[in-house]
């Protein structure tokens, strides 16, 4: 599927109503600021309001507050429909009339608005709208029924859960093909099995990590990753050899699975 966030940071928070109980009629994915957002489908944007500055992550914005947001009109079944993303950082990355692909960033998750903490906002409408990204809730109430799997909210309007709209992702060429062991070392340049490996672990939840540019160099920034994930998902203890940032033939069979072709040189 072609995900508003990586994998990695697919962390629902919030769905059809909040803990409390109150209508949500969305998803809230909680990440740090700055974590990058993709669109969901192929379409077009409608709408953007990005001029407001994002909270430190201390703060709670209050209700009626104002929040960034895209509005991208999409073809849903045959019918037009609007993707919200909520909360974005200032200065997206798309403008107002420009076509999208699925899986292509177009902005930076935030924390404005009537937010409490860092996250990312999905909804999705039925219809495009260019004006009101809080249209999608006009109708329900706290008490309004949970839609059948695949179905409309009873305003006729909402579309839920989200995840319905978000398009099959096209296979990346990084997520296979064949890997030279001896390039899965520290200061390898211009190496496309370094690229299959930052795209890879661009794909696995770290703690505390980072997305990594995939420019098959082997640097700093990739070894500290393999570090991590040679402690994390490899249970190696930290300082050893088996947890140094340079991947050996197990580990990368660990690492890499099925889809992809392990040589020497």
């Amino acid at each position: 599927m072609s995900t508003p966030l990586a994998r990695k940071n697919m962390n629902l928070t919030a769905g059809w109503t909040y803990s409390s109980g109150l209508i949500h009629a969305g998803y809230d994915y909680g990440v740090d600021i700055g974590t990058p957002v993709f669109a969901v489908r192929h379409g077009h944007i409608l709408r953007i309001v990005d001029n407001i500055r994002n909270m430190d992550p201390s703060e709670d914005g209050k209700s009626g507050d104002d929040p960034n947001f895209i509005l991208q009109g999409i073809m849903y079944k045959g019918s037009p429909a609007t993707v919200v993303y909520m909360h974005v950082s200032p200065n997206v990355l798309v403008k107002e009339g420009e076509e999208v692909e699925a899986g292509q960033q177009i902005a930076r998750s935030g924390h404005n608005g009537h937010s409490t903490g860092p996250h990312l906002h999905i909804s999705v409408m039925k219809g495009h709208n260019n004006t009101n990204p809080f249209h999608y809730l006009d109708g329900l109430t706290d008490a309004s029924p949970r839609p059948r799997p695949g179905g409309l909210a009873s305003n006729g309007i909402t579309i839920f859960p989200p995840r319905l709209v978000f398009a099959r992702e096209k296979l990346n060429e990084m997520a296979s093909g064949t890997i030279v062991l001896e390039d899965l070392t520290f200061g390898t340049k211009n190496s496309a099995s370094v690229r299959r490996l930052q795209h890879r672990l661009n794909r696995i939840h770290l703690e505390g990590g980072t997305e990594l540019p995939v420019t098959g160099n082997y640097l700093e920034m990739t070894r500290d990753e393999v570090k991590k994930w040679q402690v994390q998902k490899r249970h190696a203890e930290p300082g050893t050899a088996m947890a140094n940032g340079n991947l050996h033939p197990k580990q990368a069979r660990a690492l890499f699975g099925k889809r992809f072709t392990l040589v020497h040189k």
